[in-house]
């Protein structure tokens, strides 16, 4: 007979899938309430473990919770069938913890504990005193969203992260800086300009000097920092091309150079943190309607869509962080709020990133950031005067190293 665990079921998709990481055992029986083990977590914990164990049998008894004796009986045959399963205590009832002790005195089954913060695993079968030790448990961005219910979609950007590309970033951050306020407005005033001036079948783009205004700076100062492969002024209009379409997506929508800030920062040294998704687009069902209308990008219309900027893991914990080039408002931090309540739980971690301070009145700096902090929620702004190194520190505090 294989090896078998016993987890007590828990509304923390995280805390059932502890022992499934780091031991894919023949067999999991989870034990729970009608209350808290319905359909739809079962099915996507079935789904997470065809991912990441799939050899692992998976089991759900339902007890109810007000009969203390039922749970009883329940551990008891577990115990009587399967005399070696170890016992996962990181979630669960109380009814079946207090019928897991009551057990215990009789029977002395071997338990574990795997903290989901730390991956530390707790062994009590001896006797003397509990045995610690690190785990290697991780999931990746997208195993992390089907084990909440949902599934990640393409991104619309679908960013090539080469080494040159990488340096590229670096390099336009380093305008952003500069420019501060003036890159968001400018980009905004460049984004709509390529729209109704668009480049030719080589890429051209002939763009008038009087709509660019001021915004024209930007584009003089990509040609520099050689970003683009040509740029010269033309009478009344300015002609280029720009290096790249990476390059090109970058300068034409605000807000875009910021995400991608964080994302390299973030990924540079990949021991730090173990996944990252980039403009990560979240389908809170992954069922598609079949009869449904469909958006430009192909998407039914009927679907919930969400999309977060940049998502980092860390073993198995996730953070999600927002990005805001501009203001942000309470209606960003709920937004925030909503999605890493939905795909990420209690230990997922939440950051709102701004490239700007928060804002310039002392009394409203203050009202925003403890309302953040009510939602624990963590702040990091005025991004454009911190280095990459403090960026990087805060992100990792953030994830308690």
């Amino acid at each position: 007979m294989g090896d078998v665990f016993v987890e007590f079921f828990s509304e923390e998709a995280l805390e059932n899938i502890m022992a499934l990481l780091q031991y894919k055992p023949e067999r999991i029986i989870y034990l729970g309430h009608k209350h808290n083990m319905i359909t739809k977590k079962m099915k996507s914990l079935r789904k997470f473990a065809s991912i990441t164990a799939p050899d692992t049998i998976l089991e759900f008894i339902e007890v109810p919770r007000d009969s203390l004796e039922l749970c009883i009986q329940t551990i008891d045959d577990i115990c009587e069938e399967y005399p070696d399963a170890r016992f996962e205590l990181t979630g669960g009832g109380e009814m079946f913890l207090i019928a897991f002790g009551y057990v215990s005195a009789s029977r002395s089954p071997k338990t574990l504990r795997i903290d989901p913060y730390t991956g530390t695993e707790m062994d009590f079968q001896n006797e003397s005193a509990p045995v610690s030790s690190k785990t290697d448990v991780r999931i990746s961005v997208a195993e992390n969203i089907v084990l909440h219910g949902g599934v990640l979609r393409s991104p619309m950007n679908n960013w090539r992260f080469t080494e040159q590309f990488r340096d590229e970033i670096r390099t336009i951050w380093g305008v952003a800086r500069e420019l501060r306020h003036n890159w968001n407005k400018h980009c905004s005033v460049i984004e709509e300009v390529v729209k109704n001036y668009p480049a030719d079948d080589a890429g051209v783009y002939r763009l008038p000097k009087a709509a660019l205004r001021d915004a024209v700076q930007i584009l003089q100062r990509l040609s520099e920092i050689s970003m683009m492969d040509f740029f010269r002024y033309e009478r009344s209009q300015v002609v280029f091309r720009f290096r790249s379409k990476q390059i090109r997506e970058i300068v034409t929508k605000t807000g875009n150079i910021l995400e991608l800030h964080v994302y390299e920062v973030a990924t540079r040294k990949p021991t730090e943190f173990t996944d990252a998704a980039i403009g990560a687009v979240i389908d809170w069902d992954g069922e598609a309607d079949p009869d449904a209308e469909f958006t430009y990008d192909g998407r039914p219309r009927s679907e919930t869509i969400n999309e977060i900027d940049v998502i980092l893991m860390r073993s198995a914990v996730p953070t999600f962080i927002s990005c805001k080039s501009g203001r942000a408002d309470s209606k960003a931090l709920h937004e925030l709020e909503t999605v890493t309540s939905r795909f990420g739980g209690r230990y997922a971690k939440k950051v709102l990133v701004m490239a700007s301070p928060c804002d310039t009145s002392t009394s409203g700096t203050s009202f925003f950031k403890q309302r953040a902090k009510d939602m624990h929620i963590w702040v990091i702004d005025d991004v454009y005067s911190i280095t990459d190194a403090q960026l990087m520190r805060k992100l990792m505090r953030i994830q308690g190293v």
